[in-house]
């Protein structure tokens, strides 16, 4: 981590523990839950590649696992993302770290964006089990910051949940503890459905639900932009100048291109100007915003549709209709409430899942509220 000055620190340097004297877990404001395991720091550094089996595997020579106190893994960091995430460190070679996306890219039993892509970069898989245990990376035919990306910024899951066929508990120990499913929003639940995972059951409807994370490749995958040919990179990482020596470099700033749309929008974009362009993603995001809250008016009505229904004593049958539109409508919703920049990434796919989610709760309430009435009838 770099500071002020441009020294080099250790986060441990620069961290406050709040809590010493233990290695428990807490919430870090009163009247919430601590949020957090094992797995979610192998997006977050690379320092646990030597001490951890591909996959979080339990293994005895194995320093940390899936099921390790997060605040021991924690402890045993010092750096963020860094280069060789992306990079062979002795060659520069382009590469993937992320076992959840290597396993995601060579599974052949669920179709996946990639296996479906016929234009996607090859990769080459490679045993690191140099000591002792399973590790693996994967090493590209080209650089490709779409699959480099991958690696953190996709729907993934890493916590724990219940089977939704046998309502069985399914807790760290199990692989399906760290999984990317890599499918778009049209085949999420029907990808949950084969693996047998669901996050919670809402505290309302009892609905089954996933909890989405940030699927911001899948959502991108098959764009507009992306048909084109453009990559993330291209965007969020674009070739600029050194005002001072004149030498062009790769910003590794990433952040959104508004910050320097003559380097980005308007390579391509030659016929317009910054103020133009940022008026119309402006007007995107709009319009989104738009259908976003339509369909939360729609899963609002479905809500208190559900708290009567609920309190008149409609039957089991009726109820479990509407909370399986309540999961399609909750599915529809929250992907895009989860990715990043989903009104410019992807429009048209936000547009048609938002109407979906929409329109089944509207379905649900319907059902609901047919059931209240032959109810009052009786």
């Amino acid at each position: 981590t770099t500071l002020e000055g441009g020294k080099s620190y250790k986060v441990w340097d620069v961290l406050k523990d709040n809590h010493p004297e233990s290695n428990e877990h807490k919430p870090f404001k009163p009247g919430t839950a601590a949020a957090g395991n094992a797995v979610c720091w192998t997006c977050k550094s690379t320092d646990l590649m030597l001490d951890w089996a591909y996959l979080g595997e339990k293994h005895p020579e194995a320093k940390f696992s899936r099921q390790s106190n997060v605040v021991d893994v924690m402890r045993s960091i010092n750096h963020a993302v860094n280069c060789n995430f992306c990079h062979d460190p002795h060659s520069t070679q382009p590469r993937i770290v992320r076992d959840g996306l290597i396993q995601a890219l060579t599974r052949t039993d669920i179709p996946s964006l990639y296996s479906e892509d016929p234009k996607a970069t090859k990769i080459n898989v490679i045993d690191m089990g140099v000591r002792g245990f399973t590790r693996k990376i994967a090493t590209m035919e080209k650089a490709d910051s779409k699959l480099m990306c991958a690696q953190c910024h996709v729907e993934y899951n890493c916590n724990p949940g219940f089977d939704p066929k046998t309502g069985k508990a399914i807790g760290m120990s199990d692989v399906r503890t760290n999984l990317f499913p890599m499918v778009d929003v049209t085949k999420i639940d029907e990808f949950y459905a084969k693996v047998g995972f669901k996050d919670f059951k809402h505290n309302v409807t009892g609905a089954a639900l996933t909890k989405m994370q940030h699927p911001d490749v899948e959502t991108y995958w098959n764009s507009t932009h992306d048909k084109a040919g453009v990559g993330c990179a291209d965007c969020h990482m674009p070739k600029m100048k050194d005002k001072k020596t004149g030498k062009v470099y790769t910003s590794h700033w990433s952040t959104t291109p508004r910050h320097y749309m003559k380097q980005t929008c308007l390579q391509c974009h030659k016929d317009k100007t910054e103020k133009q362009l940022n008026r119309v993603i402006d007007g995107m995001k709009g319009y989104y915003d738009g259908k976003l809250r339509e369909a939360e008016s729609r899963m609002t009505d479905m809500f208190n549709a559900f708290d009567l229904a609920l309190a008149m004593g409609v039957s089991d049958e009726v109820l479990n209709q509407a909370r399986e539109l309540h999961s399609v409508a909750h599915t529809n919703w929250e992907w895009w409430t989860a990715v990043n920049g989903a009104w410019f990434h992807n429009p048209q796919a936000a547009q048609l899942s938002l109407a979906k989610s929409a329109d089944a709760a509207q379905k649900a309430t319907k059902i609901l509220r047919d059931a209240i009435a032959a109810k009052n009838k009786k």
